[in-house]
């Protein structure tokens, strides 16, 4: 059989795509969309102030912005990230959906790093003057790898000696498996969900002879629609949305804020549910320092150092100490060391860090040994 080669002439490729170019600026002029995309949780480009045709940099001005502001865009990600999971790539965002839910790539590196870093957690518990645990949630991916195909599998499986390393560690608190696959993770979402919280919370309680309480001891609260940041940032259009669920002690407990002082008697915000941030329910977000104190409970303080994973978990651990301080690097502007002294007399430290966050958290390795 013949091939048959088709080529668009070149006047008319030109003529397309000016005439696509034009489209994006009228559309971008008559049809604003905003500065914020709630779909990929970013801020879109901003038009430049004063548009020049010879400077180098202002053209890649131009063309960030008609490319944010072109007709149908949300429609274009969508059939773009669709192409690369039916071809077997990885979308352009770098998240993969698999099974119906949505991925963050493979934790990067390995056992001695994750080695020198868990000395680093034993030394500043130490400064602290308490026992520690480190929770150390196992990644969904991880979890999944033995279903994926065969060019995701060993991406993921590359994670096992990490995971292998943690379970030698005598203050590392093994989840069982009550954290698996199919409770532990939101969909959309790369942190744990209610059951998957309430399992690490249990194992935790579990390695420190606490008595845990039934899930239905909690103030439990439930927010429909939610979709997470993983998903957000797949460009993937097909998704079902997951239920945003809470637990917190009914009453007794105080949260400060002590990067601002604000203060509140709740460590649920509805009032987030329905934004870009769902998950900011929790605690009302990330913040540098914070404190929970609860008058009804039996324990002395706890001393947390964490990412985002833990910010579900804190509301279950309040039901047990009287006072929690947390700090999270990312946001506070002190170090390892101004938290202890911020927390005073501490009874327990805890670590809850994702493995990419143990591993390869800036912030936290700047700060830490400080």
């Amino acid at each position: 059989m013949k091939k048959i080669n088709f080529r668009l002439p070149d006047g008319l490729a030109v003529a397309l795509g000016l005439g696509l170019l034009l489209a994006a600026g009228l559309f971008a002029a008559f049809w604003p969309q905003g500065d914020f995309s709630d779909f990929e949780r970013r801020y879109l480009a901003s038009a430049p102030s004063a548009p020049s045709l010879t400077d180098w940099k202002t053209d890649k001005q131009v063309e960030s912005y008609l490319s944010d502001r072109i007709p149908f865009r949300r429609v274009m990600v969508g059939i773009d990230a669709t192409a690369n999971v039916l071809t077997g790539r990885r979308t352009q965002l770098e998240t993969w959906p698999v099974n119906g839910t949505f991925l963050e790539q493979p934790v990067a590196g390995d056992v001695d790093s994750l080695a020198r870093r868990l000395t680093q957690l034993d030394e500043a518990a130490r400064k602290a003057g308490a026992p520690w645990r480190v929770i150390v949630p196992t990644g969904h991916g991880y979890l999944l790898h033995e279903e994926m195909n065969a060019l995701l599998r060993p991406l993921y499986a590359a994670e096992a000696p990490l995971y292998a390393a943690l379970e030698e560690y005598a203050s590392h608190v093994k989840l069982g498996a009550d954290f698996n696959a199919q409770t532990a993770y939101y969909a959309t979402d790369h942190h744990w969900s209610l059951q998957g919280v309430y399992a690490a919370y249990r194992a935790y309680c579990a390695s420190v002879d606490i008595e845990p309480l039934a899930l239905e001891d909690f103030e439990l609260t439930s927010f429909e629609g939610f979709y997470g940041t993983t998903y957000s940032r797949s460009g993937y259009p097909f998704a079902g949305a997951d239920t945003l669920e809470c637990a917190e002690p009914a009453e007794g407990v105080h949260l400060t804020i002590l990067d601002d002082g604000t203060e509140y008697d709740s460590l649920i915000f509805p009032e987030h549910a329905a934004t870009y941030d769902g998950y900011a329910v929790y605690l009302g977000g990330n913040h540098g320092l914070l404190e929970i104190t609860n008058q009804n409970a039996p324990q002395g303080t706890l001393l947390v150092f964490k990412d985002s994973f833990a910010n579900s978990l804190l509301p279950l651990l309040s039901a047990h100490y009287s006072r929690i301080v947390a700090m999270d690097a990312r946001y506070y502007a002190g170090n390892f060391s101004d938290a202890i002294a911020a927390a005073g007399d501490v009874e327990q430290v805890l670590y809850v860090y994702s493995l990419d966050s143990l591993l390869n958290d800036t912030m936290v390795a700047r700060k830490i040994g400080r």
